[in-house]
């Protein structure tokens, strides 16, 4: 489950996402991979700790147009999180979101051929922002926002010996100690504009990030380095009554599409340099959810599928 990003005036809203799709890169793009150090597993982290607000699940082939038949070279990824503005007295703006990543190692660092690495690494990050909101007209906004973020990345090796260690007290030298531990820190620009009306709300928010991202402790010598992770995206949604009601609210139709271009080192590993997605779902009001002591509030489920789309399909 998921959140994007939400009208000013609303309570967050917590979103069921279905979508899964698959991009195939040019395989010039696997063959520079050694030529990518430390840079690799950053690139792919910086796709993850950028905030998309269409979260999104992908598969990408960077290996070949026509795929491996032991899926070796697959990148799977996937993000969720959500952003809210406090209130109209307090225009202080709050985001959250983590990404998981799965990935072939030999993609990022060897370039190796097909069937030598049969263990995948795994990236986990996180990213939170906090901005403020400033009213330029009725329906336009600017929001600049500053963002933290850090990840972790480890192979199903260096985890499994870290749970021996944890479980079992036991020890094994060059099996736990193969990882990747990274923070980033940076800010976003957004230019929003939002028009709520009884026939229809309409939100659009141009969006650009970005993060300045390194390595720090006893990350692995060979993944060692710093990388930006730099986006310009446009997102836009419009959701309007579809005349049925559920838990004696409205139930709504939403449609929703995010176009992104990719300037940072995430596109010398992601193999592509700009992305659409595009799709749509149904809405339902809940009333007032209460989630834990910090009063946030969810109001509304919506079930969203979407299309994605990169350069190099």
């Amino acid at each position: 489950m998921t959140a994007g990003p939400f009208p000013r005036r609303a309570a967050p809203t917590l979103i069921a996402l279905l979508m899964a799709a698959t991009v195939t890169s040019d395989p010039a793009v696997a063959q520079t991979a050694p030529s990518l150090g430390g840079r690799g597993v950053l690139g792919i982290m910086g796709y993850n700790m950028v905030p998309d607000g269409s979260a999104n699940a992908l598969q990408i082939n960077t290996s070949s147009a026509r795929g491996d038949e032991d899926g070796s070279s697959i990148f799977t990824l996937a993000q969720t999180g959500f952003g809210f503005t406090v209130s109209e007295a307090l225009p202080i703006f709050l985001e959250w979101y983590a990404g998981y990543a799965r990935y072939d190692p030999r993609a990022v660092f060897t370039g190796a051929p097909p069937g030598q690495t049969p263990l995948r690494w795994n990236n986990v990050t996180t990213t939170i922002g906090i901005g403020y909101d400033i009213q330029l007209t009725e329906h336009l906004w600017l929001r600049p926002v500053f963002n933290l973020a850090a990840g972790y990345a480890a192979s199903d090796v260096s985890l499994f010996g870290s749970f021996l260690d944890w479980r079992r007290g036991i020890e094994i030298p060059g099996l736990d100690d193969k990882h990747v531990s990274v923070w980033g820190r940076g800010g976003s620009l957004m230019l929003a504009y939002y028009d709520f009306r009884e026939e229809g709300d309409i939100d659009i928010e141009l969006r650009y990030t970005h993060l300045l991202l390194e390595t720090f402790g006893n990350t692995m010598e060979a993944a060692r380095g710093r990388a930006d992770a730099q986006t310009l995206g446009l997102w836009a949604r419009y959701r309007w009554p579809t005349g049925l009601e559920a838990f004696g609210r409205p139930v709504r139709w939403v449609l929703d599409g995010s176009a992104t271009t990719y300037f940072g080192d995430q596109q010398d590993v992601m193999g592509f340099t700009w992305a659409v997605k595009a799709g749509g779902g149904i809405e339902f009001d809940t009333g007032r959810w209460e989630l834990g002591a910090f009063g946030i509030n969810l109001n509304r489920v919506r079930f969203i599928g979407r299309y994605f789309y990169g350069d190099n399909n």
